[in-house]
């Protein structure tokens, strides 16, 4: 309204006819019957038989515009108040953490190595990853939520020069061959403690023949040669029988048993003898192998990872064949629980020949490690062996890992579990790893006895052979 609209309302206001009319509307406020005809000109405007009206008094003030501002904000404060509660119970959780360092802080004289391409909440790996693999907030958030410690890195990178690698799987004119399709299994949900159901689904994939005939170095061979007749020595070696009638020696713990029961029993001829014996090994073994694109990694100035795994797979084939222990072969890779992905190496029912090592040769890396699946899939096929001794034998290189909030305690307290269910179904899993932060995990997945460190990646062939003969000695 403009000053000129105001003055002449404020004229208006002094006639006689406005000011008899605001004088009847205060009578009638007031419930006043002898004020109500003051003016004949206006009866027509009132009733005075009409109800009584009910006074409703305002009290108006006006606030200037900062404190108007400020009343919308302590508005708009109280509306999201629970969202800041939350909040603050969230900044509230006490986490450790560890400063990552580049790699040029940390030894400056060295190689740069390829690291895993992952973008982990407990260990920063400098790469990213393609923008649909990114999870969203409320994944990254509960993610957050299972770690004990995080790990804060300081990204150096301008936003233009960023490379992205894309971890999509292979189109099927060049990925390897299907059997089957596939199997679901289940993953542990560690804050509900149950079992999901159907929860990962698992392809096993075979590479496709015509490939290269896999021709390992003169190195190699001898090695492989060495330890072949090493465990051929074991397995005809006789081995000790205990608990006899007779024998050649007498066997001390049978005795100081038979001593302990000695009025209880009353067996005339105690079985407290130990001789050597020729017997038929009832053995079958399951290699595993990690093939996640962390074993992209070099190992030294020479090998990657992966080529350190690939001759040990090649050395344990040698070194099993000889002995005619019947034994499998499978790598394992993951991206989310809907592709975990199996490659078969070698079957039990099938000879250690020409095609089978040709895709020994052939494993390269790619993706993440869901290592639960990879573990209940071996404790399905070892299941069916008739074998009164069952060894799963697991090669990596760090710890398990997938997108879809399968790192951290997840991936950790799901591993384990499958390790429980394989013992719980008669196997017996050992874990050999080149991980150097091997001892924080490790203990807590498999046991104290279930693992073992090698400190030099280029002995893993070596140290695999011998973890075998340990662990059969006495079969």
């Amino acid at each position: 309204m403009s000053p000129a609209q105001r003055r002449a309302e404020a004229v208006a206001l002094r006639t006689p006819e406005a000011r008899a009319a605001e004088v009847r509307l205060q009578a009638l406020l007031l419930a006043e019957p002898g004020l109500a005809r003051i003016d004949g000109s206006i009866d027509g405007n009132f009733d005075v038989e009409a109800p009584l009206l009910a006074p409703v008094w305002l009290w108006l003030q006006a606030l200037p515009a900062a404190a108007a501002g400020a009343t919308g904000q302590a508005r708009s404060a109280a509306a999201g108040g629970g969202q800041q509660a939350q909040q603050e119970q969230e900044k509230a959780k006490r986490r450790r953490a560890r400063p990552a360092k580049p790699a040029s802080q940390r030894a400056p004289l060295l190689l740069a190595s390829k690291a895993e391409s992952l973008r982990s909440w407990s260990e920063h790996v400098p790469l990213d990853r393609a923008s649909e693999d990114e999870t969203d907030e409320d994944e990254a958030r509960a993610a957050a939520d299972d770690m004990e410690e995080l790990t804060l890195a300081r990204e150096g990178s301008a936003s233009a020069a960023r490379i992205k690698f894309d971890l999509d799987l292979p189109s099927a004119s060049a990925d390897d061959l299907p059997l089957g399709e596939g199997e679901s299994l289940p993953e542990w949900d560690w804050k509900r403690q149950c079992l999901l159901p159907e929860h990962c689904r698992v392809q096993t994939l075979v590479a496709r023949p015509g490939g290269a005939a896999f021709v390992p170095p003169v190195a190699l061979r001898q090695t492989a040669r060495r330890l072949r007749r090493r465990l051929e020595t074991l397995r005809s070696a006789p081995q000790w029988q205990r608990g006899c009638n007779e024998g050649e020696v007498l066997d001390l713990d049978a005795w100081v048993r038979h001593l302990g029961g000695l009025h209880a029993s009353s067996s005339p001829e105690p079985q407290v003898w130990a001789r050597r014996q020729r017997s038929e090994r009832s053995l079958a073994t399951l290699l595993l192998a990690d093939l996640s694109l962390s074993t992209d990694a070099y190992a030294n100035n020479e090998q990657r990872v992966i080529d350190v795994i690939r001759d040990a797979l090649y050395v344990f084939g040698e070194a099993l064949h000889g002995c005619g222990d019947p034994f499998a072969m499978l790598g394992f890779s993951s991206v989310r629980r809907s592709q975990v992905r199996i490659h078969q190496l070698k079957g039990f029912e099938e000879a250690w020949s020409g095609p089978v090592q040709s895709r020994v040769g052939a494993i390269k890396p790619g993706y993440y490690t869901r290592m639960g699946a990879a573990i209940r899939l071996a404790t399905r096929r070892l299941q069916e062996r008739p074998e009164r001794l069952r060894l799963l034998l697991l090669l990596t290189d760090g710890k398990p890992n997938d997108l879809d909030v399968y790192e951290g305690r997840w991936g950790i307290e799901d591993t384990r579990e499958a390790v429980r269910e394989a013992r719980r179904a008669g196997l017996q899993p050992f874990c050999l790893s080149i991980d150097e932060q091997a001892q924080d995990y490790l203990p807590h997945l498999f046991g104290h006895q279930g693992w073992a460190r090698v400190a030099r990646p280029t002995e893993l062939p070596l140290r695999l052979a011998g973890v075998y003969s340990r662990l059969t000695r006495g079969v």
